[in-house]
C-alpha cells in the first residue's frame, strides 16, 4: 500500500521490529544527509528497533567529516550493511530512481527525500517533500509525531544538516525549515554546528583555487569555473556559492577534472530557470545530474566531458530556451 500522510507512526508501521533497518543516506553523503539518517535511526531505537546509519561511497567533505567525528556518529560499513540478513532499508536524502543511490541495502521499505523526483519510488512509504530545503527538516517532524525529543547531539547534528543546505536559512526556506531550525537552536550546540559547517577548505587548496578564478569562462551572466584536481562536492559548493555574488553573474557551474567521475555543482539566483532542470538535462548521455530550482550537482563521465567551453556553451543555451519557456507561460497566465 502507499500512504497519503506520511508520519513516523505510519512509517513504524510497516516495519517488523524482529528484522534489522538500515537507515541509508544518499551516495557520497553530505551534512543533510548524514544528520537525516542519524536522526532516523535515533528515533527507531528509542521506539525499539534495532536500527543502523549506512551509506555507499566515501566521505569526500572536510567539515562532514569534522561533524561526525565530534558527535561520534559511527556509520555500519556499506558492505556489511548489504549483507545483512533480512535488512528493511529506509533511503533518507536521496532514491533509488534518481542516482543518488546506486545500490539498496536490504529490502526497500520507505524513501524520505526533498529533492524534486522526475519518478516516483516504488515501496510501500514515499515522503518527498520538494519544498522543504532540508531532509533533516523533515526528519525532525518525524520526532515531533513520535512525541519524543532528541537529545543534543542529535539536534546538533540535524541543525548542521538545515544550516548547510539552506545556506543558514537564506535559501529554499520553507516554514517546516524555520519551525525546525528554531526548536533544534535551543536543544543542540548551535555553535557546533555552525563550525562544522564552515570548516569546509584546507589552506593548500587556496593556489589552485585562485588559478581557477583567473581561468574562469563567462558567457553573458553565466560563469563556469574548472579546478583541475580531485576536489569534494563541498569545495565546488563554497566556490560556485562565493562566485554566486558577482553583482553580474546569476548562474554559476563549478566542475572538477581529475578522479574516476568529473563532479559538479551549480548555483542559480535567477527566478525564471530551475538549476536541477537545467543539470539534469545538459549531462544527459555524459552523466547525471539534478537538485532544485536554486542549487544542483552531477556527476560526468570522463571520457564524455566535452571540455569547459562546449560544456559552459550547452548549459548556455539550455537556460536561453528554459527562460524563454518560463517567460511565454508568464505571459500567457
Amino acid at each position: 500500500m502507499t500512504i497519503n500522510e506520511p508520519s513516523f507512526c505510519a512509517l513504524t508501521a510497516l516495519l517488523d521490529k524482529k528484522r534489522p533497518v538500515l537507515v541509508q543516506a544518499h551516495d557520497f553523503p553530505d551534512h543533510d544527509a548524514i544528520a537525516s539518517a542519524y536522526a532516523l535511526c535515533e528515533l527507531l531505537l528509542r521506539a525499539g528497533y534495532n536500527a543502523d546509519l549506512t551509506f555507499s561511497g566515501e566521505i569526500r567533505s572536510i567539515s562532514l567529516t569534522v561533524m561526525m567525528e565530534r558527535l561520534s556518529i559511527t556509520p555500519l560499513p556499506f558492505p556489511e550493511a548489504i549483507n545483512r540478513p533480512r535488512a528493511q532499508s529506509i533511503v533518507v536524502d536521496g532514491s533509488p530512481v534518481d542516482g543518488t543511490i546506486s545500490k539498496v541495502a536490504g529490502k526497500l521499505i520507505a524513501v524520505i527525500d526533498h529533492h524534486p523526483f522526475v519518478k516516483k519510488p516504488r515501496c510501500p512509504f514515499v515522503d518527498i517533500r520538494p519544498e522543504v530545503g532540508s531532509c533533516s527538516s523533515i526528519i525532525w517532524t518525524y520526532w515531533l509525531d513520535s512525541g519524543e525529543s532528541p537529545d543534543k547531539t542529535t539536534a546538533t547534528a540535524l541543525l548542521a544538516g538545515i544550516q548547510l543546505d539552506t545556506d543558514f536559512l537564506s535559501r529554499h526556506v520553507s516554514k517546516t525549515d524555520i519551525d525546525a531550525h528554531y526548536q533544534l537552536f535551543f536543544m543542540g550546540n548551535y555553535e557546533l554546528a555552525r563550525e562544522v559547517v564552515r570548516t569546509s577548505l584546507k589552506l593548500d587548496q587556496i593556489p589552485q583555487i585562485g588559478r581557477a578564478f583567473s581561468l574562469s569562462l563567462v558567457s553573458g551572466s553565466t560563469m563556469l569555473i574548472e579546478l583541475d584536481g580531485d576536489y569534494s562536492s563541498e569545495l565546488l559548493s563554497v566556490v560556485a556559492d562565493f562566485l554566486l555574488r558577482l553583482q553580474e553573474i546569476t548562474f554559476v557551474v563549478a566542475v572538477e577534472v581529475q578522479g574516476t567521475e568529473y563532479l559538479l555543482s551549480a548555483r542559480s539566483r535567477d527566478p525564471l530557470v530551475d538549476a536541477g532542470k537545467i543539470i539534469r538535462t545538459v549531462l544527459a548521455g555524459t552523466g547525471s545530474g539534478g537538485g532544485h530550482r536554486h542549487m544542483a550537482g552531477g556527476i560526468i563521465k570522463p571520457k564524455k566531458y566535452p571540455g569547459s567551453k562546449l560544456l559552459l556553451e550547452r548549459i548556455t543555451q539550455e537556460l536561453d530556451t528554459h527562460r524563454s519557456t518560463n517567460e511565454a507561460d508568464s505571459k500567457k497566465n
